[in-house]
Parts: structure tokens; sequence; C-alpha cells
């Protein structure tokens, strides 16, 4: 009787311990996001001749992966130089092969000239307008490949959603 109650708790822990978890999941606030999207700038761009360095970026999380996000854009053509501040709207998207989550599409929406070093006439703003309301390159928020996450066992996400104002990582 002994022999066999033993038998059966040893079973049941082999089983209880072997199993694996089916999911987990992480709820990160707009907050937390911002914490881990800083790690990712500045970060350097070139777009119709316009070399650019994102930095300082500041997101909003909204519904259905639907993310803003506004930073400060420094930008080079030739011998003219502008910094804006700006603000970009795009869907986030996780990439698990690439391991990288990252704001693809960004449309610029609105911006605002912080400084400006500009010969005679304005072809760089006049660049930095054009592209209101256009497809940008997209934005890298985080790169698994450089993060390691020990507590999770460096298990990379299987996926990244924003539901409900929060980033949602399920691994």
């Amino acid at each position: 009787m002994l022999h066999n109650w033993t038998i059966k708790l040893v079973l049941l822990m082999t089983v209880a311990f072997s199993a694996q978890v089916a999911a987990l999941n992480m709820r990160l606030s707009q907050s937390d996001v911002n914490q881990m999207a800083k790690m990712a700038f500045p970060q350097t761009h070139q777009y119709q001749g316009i070399d650019m360095v994102f930095s300082e970026p500041s997101l909003g999380l909204g519904t259905a992966n639907q993310v803003n996000v506004t930073l400060t854009i420094r930008g080079r053509q030739q011998q003219q130089s502008a910094t804006v501040r700006a603000s970009l709207s795009g869907q986030l998207n996780y990439d698990k092969a690439g391991r990288s989550l990252q704001i693809i599409r960004p449309e610029l929406t609105d911006f605002e000239v912080i400084e400006k070093q500009l010969t005679t006439g304005s072809e760089l703003l006049d660049s930095i307008k054009s592209l209101q309301h256009q497809p940008a390159p997209f934005i890298l928020l985080l790169d698994f490949n450089k993060v390691q996450l020990p507590l999770l066992g460096n298990q990379v996400p299987t996926d990244i959603t924003i539901e409900d104002h929060h980033l949602v990582v399920r691994f």
C-alpha cells in the first residue's frame, strides 16, 4: 500500500515538474516600452538623399498594433542641416525570424523645426516636408539578437502585439 502510494506520488511529481508551460504572457505599460525603446536609439537612416539620425523616442501605444512615436530627427543633406521634433504613426511588427520589433511603414504626421543651418534655398526642409504623410523607413525598436533575457532562459518571444494600450509579449 505504501509502495503504491509512493509510486503514484513520484509519477505525479514527475508529470508536474516535467510539464512545459504552455504560454507565458507579459503585459508592459507604455512607460516600460519607452524605457526599452531608448536602448535602441540613436538610429541612423538614409532616405531620399537625406542622412538622418533618430533619437529621443517617446512611444504611444494604441490598439490593434497601432503605435505613435515622437522623436528628434537630425537631417543632413550636402551643406544643409536641420533638427526637427517629429511625430510618426505606424504599425508595430514583430519579426520572429529576424528577432526584431519594428514600426513598419511609419508615416510622418507632424514636425516642428528646432534648429536649422541652411544655405540659400531650403531644399532640406522641403525634402522633410515632402515626407509628410508618406511611408518612411522602418524604425527598429528592439533587436533580440542583441538583448539577453536571462530570467526567461534567453527565450525569444513567439509573438508581440499591442492590446488595449499595452505591449503583450508571448513566450
